[in-house]
């Protein structure tokens, strides 16, 4: 069961180190929706700092093995507020773009409301990570971000053959 907990904590630790950085990278997006959802630009500003914050000091709880129930609450507090955010954008009936993983991939709606049993569950298993020690912990948080790196890849490197066949026909086909 501890290596599942691992496999489930460091997956969702990766996720969330991929979405803070890139909405550290670029707040607009993420500025833009809490704007639309809120109707307050200057909350909006000071979440668009905050969230990355906490997301970033969530995967700084559980991978350098603060207290197993401060990382289990992080978790639920993202869950939580995520599928707030989710639903009031869907009662509302409001088209809101979601800045989720730093971008506007999608609406903000029903699916981030539906996400919450996964937030739980990462919160399950980061309450069972007390027998890793912090190399350990950082050897597969490691292997997390590779994935994810890895599979983020797929997408760039299908755009840059797509941009390198352009340039071919653009200059005479070298």
């Amino acid at each position: 069961m501890a290596t599942t907990s691992a496999l489930l904590a460091f997956a969702a630790c990766a996720v969330l180190l991929w979405s803070g950085l890139e909405k550290l990278r670029n707040r607009v997006p993420l500025t833009e929706t809490v704007s639309a959802l809120t109707g307050s630009p200057t909350f909006a500003s000071r979440v668009a700092i905050i969230v990355p914050g906490f997301e970033l000091a969530t995967v700084g709880v559980v991978v350098l093995g603060a207290p197993a129930y401060l990382a289990s609450a992080m978790f639920v507090a993202l869950g939580v507020t995520f599928a707030i955010a989710g639903a009031w954008a869907w009662r509302t009936g409001r088209i809101i773009p979601c800045a989720c993983l730093g971008g506007t991939a999608g609406r903000l709606g029903l699916r981030q409301a539906g996400a919450l049993p996964l937030w739980l569950l990462a919160a399950w298993a980061a309450l069972h990570l007390g027998s890793f020690t912090v190399p350990e912990r950082l050897a597969v948080f490691t292997w997390g971000v590779f994935g994810l790196g890895a599979a983020r890849a797929v997408p760039a490197m299908r755009g840059y053959i797509a941009a390198r066949h352009d340039r071919r026909a653009l200059v005479g086909g070298r």
